[in-house]
């Protein structure tokens, strides 16, 4: 696993990859590190590949929340960690689609199980195979915004295109469910990827694509109550 971390504190990224190497051994874990979030992107822009990045929120060149944001423009799909002193910033990092958040200073078995929930999301990365139109066409979850329900057709709604194939909705959700545990129904006919919401309110869900998923009555304070316990355990 090719890990990248950027804080303006050569100290801290010191403390953090001895850490790392304290558990995991360099062959099985390597990290690239960079005080400049500038020079970070510089090199995803040259070609640079990381499996996933640690990036510190309060930085002077750039902060890590806009460093995000200009990551997301080159490598949507890439796990983003950020490294802060205030957790309380946990909800503004959905609008990046955050990883994870980690408290200053870095909490030891935090960080491993970060590390091993990397490794887990890694292996999510797998698809899931349906067909459509007779051609089987591999899915994968974390690329699914929202499933809806239409008699016995099914749409899977993706960042770039949406796909029908025919079959029941509790199977599609327990299909994708194996692979990423984020999809819940919102509605009857209707089931979201937690992994894509940025916001809620009281009748919808708004994605990190600024698209909104209605959210039914009798299912808003169930469907609430485990997005939250996800968001909690996300930022952990």
């Amino acid at each position: 696993m090719r890990l990248a971390i950027c804080d303006d504190e050569q100290i801290f990224i010191d403390q953090f990859t001895s850490l790392v190497y304290k558990k995991y051994a360099r062959l099985d874990v390597v990290i690239n590190t960079y005080t400049s979030g500038l020079d970070l992107l510089d090199s995803i822009k040259n070609g640079a590949v990381y499996d996933a990045l640690f990036l510190d929120i309060e930085m002077d060149e750039i902060d890590g929340m806009s460093l995000a944001r200009e990551i997301r423009k080159l490598a949507p799909e890439i796990p983003l960690s950020f490294l802060t002193s205030h957790i309380e910033m946990a909800i503004d990092g959905y609008e990046v689609a955050a990883f994870r958040f980690l408290k200053k200073p870095v909490d030891e078995a935090k960080l491993y199980q970060t590390i091993e929930d990397l490794k887990q999301y890694e292996k999510g990365r797998r698809g899931i195979i349906i067909k459509e139109n007779g051609e089987e066409i591999v899915i994968v979850p974390s690329s699914v915004l929202f499933i809806e329900s239409d008699n016995n057709d099914i749409r899977i709604i993706t960042g770039d295109k949406t796909y029908i194939c025919r079959m029941k909705i509790g199977d599609i959700i327990d299909q994708l469910n194996e692979v990423s545990d984020t999809f819940r129904r919102v509605h009857r006919s209707t089931a979201i990827n937690m992994a894509h919401i940025s916001r809620i309110s009281d009748k919808d869900a708004v994605l990190d694509n600024g698209g909104k998923v209605a959210i039914s009555r009798s299912m808003y304070k169930t469907f609430k109550e485990e997005f939250y316990s996800y968001v909690k355990r996300s930022a952990r």
